[in-house]
């Protein structure tokens, strides 16, 4: 029995043996080998293949420079100036006028009701609140060249008190010939350009210093015409006029005065720098125009005399009643494309009976008989507009640089008859 047994598992182990022997020479393959051609060694004298001619053919054409004209001009040399000696250096040290410095800047004046039915014995020309930090507006417009007269009745004969890189706008709420916003204020007899403190102040024009100092050293009764209220001050009375009449220009408000009486000035000179002497409430220039007469009342609009920025021209006019006087305190609008451009009023005149003057007033230019100006207005056409007496009056203007635009709005005044000659009667 145990024998059997033992037959069995041997037999089955042959049988196990078989099979695997089976099973491994199905499996079994015959190794592969694997062989790779040598490359055919290219003769050292063979021609280059085809392609690679042709490739060579290509690049060196790519490779060859266009043919370029030869350019026959000279190197630049820059030019030279002459050597010349230094010219001597001539220092003019200020010279500081004893008085008062500039105010403290306070609030505008109130409107408050007038103790006086006429002027005071000292007129105050440019008692307003001005900033006293003006912000530098940068850079204008370079001025025309002076003299300038493209119109017959034109007399841009005058260069601007200040610089263009300075502010030279004047004050558009107290223009000439106005009396404020608020009608408490003098008649303004000249037009303030507000500026910081020490800001150079120029001659308009060529001439001799009639006065420089302050304005609170003249003597009451002086037929000179400057008063306490304009500080440091210097007149000029210039070497050419207009009409065989004088002609003079004033600087008021400085805070030093660099030239003396008597001392010769040229256009564009600098003759003292900008302050807020006198009565101001800030720094800046005030600037008058005499005519004929070295008065406070003898004042024409410095607008009509200083030379525009290129560019720019100046529009003056008339605005009248209906029965053809002049309107006076009316509001000049300028605008464009909807927008207010430029502003001012007209001249006021008002009655004075106190005063042994009679009015109190300035005094519209001999050749154009304006009653209000508006300075630097750029080429163009506006829409120009009064109001009279509660009527509009509205018109358009065509503005034309160097030159005065002038326009009338209203009625026309009646003209003023002239003279009949004797021989023109028997005749």
């Amino acid at each position: 029995m145990e024998r059997s047994r033992h037959l069995e598992g041997l037999l089955i182990l042959v049988i196990l043996v078989v099979l695997g022997g089976l099973y491994l020479w199905q499996n079994s393959q015959p190794a592969i080998t694997v062989s790779v051609p040598a490359a055919t060694p290219t003769p050292a004298d063979a021609p280059p293949p085809e392609w690679q001619a042709t490739l060579d053919a290509q690049l060196a054409l790519a490779a060859t420079p266009l043919p370029t004209p030869e350019l026959y001009v000279t190197a630049f040399v820059p030019p030279t100036l002459p050597a010349t000696a230094d010219p001597a250096v001539v220092i003019v040290e200020p010279v500081q006028i004893a008085s008062t410095p500039w105010p403290t800047p306070t609030m505008p004046p109130t409107v408050a009701a007038p103790t006086a039915s006429g002027p005071t014995p000292y007129p105050s020309p440019t008692g307003i609140f001005v900033a006293a930090d003006n912000e530098d507006i940068g850079f204008e417009p370079p001025p025309e060249e002076v003299p300038l007269s493209p119109h017959a009745n034109d007399h841009f004969w005058l260069v601007r008190p200040v610089d263009a890189s300075a502010n030279s706008a004047s004050l558009f709420y107290y223009p000439f010939g106005s009396d404020g916003p608020r009608n408490d204020w003098r008649v303004h007899h000249g037009v303030d350009i507000p500026n910081p403190v020490g800001e150079g102040i120029r001659a308009g024009g060529s001439g001799t210093v009639f006065w420089a100092g302050d304005g609170a050293q003249v003597i009451e009764g002086s037929n000179i015409e400057i008063y306490p209220s304009y500080g440091n001050v210097v007149v000029i009375e210039h070497d050419f006029g207009y009409r065989g009449q004088k002609i003079w220009t004033l600087y008021a408000h400085m805070s030093s005065v660099l030239v003396e009486a008597g001392d010769y000035v040229e256009a564009g000179q600098i003759i003292g720098l900008i302050g807020g002497t006198g009565d101001v409430s800030g720094p800046h220039v005030h600037m008058e125009v005499r005519m004929g007469s070295n008065s406070y009342f003898a004042v024409y609009n410095p607008l009509l005399w200083i030379a525009p920025y290129v560019g720019h021209g100046v529009v003056a006019g008339r605005v009248t009643r209906p029965d053809g006087t002049l309107a006076e305190d009316g509001v000049v609008t300028l605008s464009q494309y909807g927008r207010v451009v430029e502003t001012t009023t007209t001249y006021i005149s008002p009655k004075k009976p106190t005063s042994a003057r009679g009015t109190w007033h300035v005094v519209s230019d001999p050749a154009w008989n304006e009653n209000f100006v508006l300075g630097d207005v750029p080429e163009g056409t506006y829409q120009i507009t009064a109001i009279v007496q509660g009527q509009r009056l509205t018109d358009e203007i065509t503005v034309k640089a160097g030159t005065t635009n002038f326009i009338t709005l209203g009625a026309e005044p009646a003209a003023t008859p002239q003279p009949v000659d004797d021989e023109d009667e028997a005749a």
